[in-house]
């Protein structure tokens, strides 16, 4: 769904750099014990969790790591701990939002991180506008917080907003940069990728692998061959109408509000396209996959333990 150098630019790097691939990485550890905490497993629930995650290691880091835990916990969960994992977050935080958004979107922003190496690399016009930018981003996210915080938006509503917030985000970066510095952030962020895989364990065989990465959430789902050739149409369809969306808004078509409710209208669109071809049961471990999602990225994202 992305451009082809936003796809190089925002992506998290793939290859592979001779990491243990039979080693369990530490970030399950985390997450087991996480979810130990908060739903107090039984010795058979924290055992077998703890080996349905092992089971993903293929894809670490990558959340499609998860589907073998998420289609586990939906059989052997009771109603009440299901109800406290899918309970969302009594508060929500910035920067874990805004990254877990771009993580799990294959997108490496962390701009944080980045800033004073742009600096370093755009002129003074350019970081003028890239604070700007920066700046928006942050008060929009911020008052999406403050909404769904005060009970004014559902989280559904939420998530689609954020996401319109950071595609318009990435389309600004695609504008604004020129070809020679995209290419210098690519370089930095495979240098960055080296950086944060040396010394860590179980980089998987598969976590650059979008087809297995698809696979595993197939598998999990129990997906038949008719939803299956559904749901990838419909993915098509939504990155080509997000594609000549944001073509339109680089020609100028849109204002930034305009292009980021159209983006909150395709999102929407895809997301009720695809939610009419799951079983409950697919819903349900879907959504275990996401609370999944989103405490695993605490242990995961750039720069955190691990």
């Amino acid at each position: 769904i992305i451009l082809p150098f936003v796809i190089l630019f925002l992506a998290q790097g793939c290859a592979r750099f001779g990491n243990n691939e039979e080693a369990t990485p530490p970030e399950f550890e985390y997450l087991i014990q996480e979810l130990d905490s908060e739903l107090d497993f039984d010795s058979e629930q924290r055992s077998s969790a703890r080996a349905s995650l092992g089971r993903g290691k293929d894809f670490h880091p990558d959340p499609a790591a998860l589907w073998k835990l998420a289609a586990y916990l939906h059989e052997n969960l009771t109603l009440e701990q299901k109800l406290l994992l899918l309970a969302p977050p009594s508060d929500f935080d910035l920067t874990i939002l805004s990254e877990e958004n771009d993580y799990h979107f294959k997108r490496l922003e962390r701009f944080q991180r980045m800033d004073l190496y742009l600096g370093s690399i755009l002129n003074d016009d350019q970081l003028e506008a890239y604070d700007a930018l920066i700046e928006y981003k942050r008060t929009a996210i911020e008052s999406l917080i403050d909404q769904i915080n005060n009970g004014n938006i559902e989280l559904i509503v939420f998530r689609f907003e954020l996401m319109g917030i950071m595609e318009w985000f990435r389309v600004e970066m695609e504008i604004l940069l020129t070809d020679d510095q995209k290419a210098i952030l690519l370089e930095n962020r495979d240098d960055e990728d080296r950086r944060w895989r040396r010394g860590r364990r179980g980089w998987g065989r598969f976590a650059s692998d979008p087809e297995e990465i698809k696979k595993a959430m197939y598998n999990a789902l129990g997906m038949t061959d008719n939803q299956i050739t559904t749901l990838e149409n419909i993915h098509e369809d939504f990155k080509t109408n997000l594609k000549t969306l944001r073509e339109e808004y680089i020609d100028g078509a849109y204002t930034v509000d305009e292009y980021r409710s159209t983006v909150v209208t395709i999102l929407s669109g895809s997301h009720d396209r695809r939610e009419s071809i799951f079983t409950q049961t697919q819903k349900e471990i879907i959504e275990i996959h996401r609370a999944l999602t989103r405490r695993y990225m605490k242990h995961t994202r750039w720069g955190n333990r691990g």
